[in-house]
């Protein structure tokens, strides 16, 4: 098993208002890590840590191949659905392409190999007959897959996900994280989710932020846990799933 990443003693946030504390996290190449917390409790601002797109206040942030520490090391990133530009004029296939951007440059041409693995993706998650489709004409859920498609084209070390299961419907939510599960044999997972009823599946470990983070090695978290994390979270449940319901625990 082989370190990826290693967050140390990192606080950030954005001008004078601190939204991470302390945070410790090391991230091995076979994890599938699950984040829970409240809104605000600074899940995203994790993300962008690691991203690079906020450079904390304090600790550092380090990722690894094999024994050496690397400035950086090759991340796929969804992000939240609502911050994707539907008006944007790009057809599904070139959203999957882009995703080899930082390869080919801007004006880069991609090659048929290039074009052919898009296809490949597009196919393995079932939508190959949208590629020609603008991602103005796509659902939720249809779009989502695009954008996974987007992520893991560059073959990732590290896959991220911010809360992938909102605006979409259950059905969608099962098949999306069974791949999810597949693609874990190729590479390290963390999703950011307000739902650890469904995540709890699927992960291997949770991690609950809520300012600071405390790190579960499992993916069963009992109420007495999340209530000595000072960490509330929201539990959705469909049908016959099993399923735990948490009383409402004070800060």
């Amino acid at each position: 098993m082989g370190r990826i990443l290693e967050i140390k003693n990192v606080s950030a946030g954005y001008e004078d208002e601190i939204v991470l504390r302390d945070i410790n996290l090391i991230v091995n190449d076979t994890d599938f890590i699950g984040i829970i917390g409240p809104n605000g409790g600074g899940k995203t601002t994790l993300l962008k840590v690691i991203l690079g797109l906020i450079r904390p206040y304090q600790g550092t942030v380090n990722f690894f191949e094999g024994n050496q520490v690397k400035s950086e090391t090759s991340i796929g990133y969804l992000p939240q659905i609502n911050q994707i530009d539907r008006q944007f004029p790009i057809t599904v296939i070139n959203v999957v392409l882009s995703g080899l951007m930082s390869k080919e440059g801007i004006f880069g041409r991609y090659s048929g190999n290039q074009k052919k693995l898009a296809e490949e993706l597009l196919g393995r998650l079932g939508i190959l007959n949208l590629k020609k489709k603008n991602i103005g004409e796509l659902s939720g859920g249809q779009l989502q897959r695009v954008y996974l498609c987007r992520a893991i084209i560059s073959s990732p070390r590290l896959l991220m996900l911010d809360e992938p299961s909102t605006f979409v419907d259950t059905k969608f939510e099962t098949d999306f994280f069974g791949t999810l599960k597949q693609l874990n044999k190729e590479m390290a997972i963390i999703v950011v989710s307000h739902d650890v009823g469904t995540i709890s599946w699927y992960v291997k470990t949770i991690a609950c932020v809520n300012r600071n983070l405390h790190y579960h090695p499992s993916n069963i978290i009992t109420q007495e846990q999340l209530a000595s994390y000072n960490c509330p979270i929201q539990i959705i449940t469909h049908g016959d799933v099993p399923h735990t319901v948490l009383e409402i625990h004070k800060h």
